[in-house]
Order: structure tokens, then sequence, then C-alpha cells
């Protein structure tokens, strides 16, 4: 194994699935992670679940990016980026494979 400067750090990159049910989970792992001095943690979101994830985080060293979530999906109400904004779980598979775009 290579010998790591005291300054080196790991970066770990976490996105969650738009749902509350995977980005609690893994906002705790970010808070773990964030513990130790050789970490940096990015989580990547949506503009509409970003303040979710930044008030969560507010006392953090966590840095959040924002990825533009599709617009006009068919089924899908404008505005909705989450599961839990979901106004019915019929519209589950929808919202799943509007993440591709």
């Amino acid at each position: 194994m290579e010998a790591r400067s005291s300054d080196s750090k790991y970066h770990v990159i976490l996105f969650p699935f738009m749902s509350k049910g995977h980005t609690f989970p893994l906002l705790d792992l970010a808070r773990l992670l964030l513990r130790r001095p050789d970490f940096i943690v990015t989580v990547f979101t949506t503009s509409g679940n970003h303040s979710f994830i930044a008030n969560s985080h507010s006392d953090t060293t966590a840095f959040i990016i924002d990825l533009p979530f599709p617009h006009n999906v068919p089924q899908i109400p404008a505005g909705v980026e989450s599961t839990d904004q979901l106004p019915s779980m019929s519209l589950f598979a929808p919202f799943a494979l509007s993440t591709r775009l």
C-alpha cells in the first residue's frame, strides 16, 4: 500500500436516490465520514432537494452540488423531485424512469 501524506484526503461522492428512505442513511454516512479529518464529502442532489440536504448538513463541511431534474415528465407533477412529494405511489415507476433523464 502506498504511503499517503498527512494532508491527503479521501473524497467520497454520495448521490442518494431522491427518496427520504435513501437520503437519510446516506446523510448519516456523510456525518460519520466527516468526523475523520482525512475525508471530504460531496453530496449530489437536485435543486428541489437542496434545502433539505443543506439544512441537515449546515453544521458540516460537506459540499452540495445540484444536478438538474427533468421538467415536463409525463405523469409527474411539476416541481416533484422526491418520492415523498408524489401525489400517489402509483407514480413511482414513472418517477424512477425520469431520473434517467
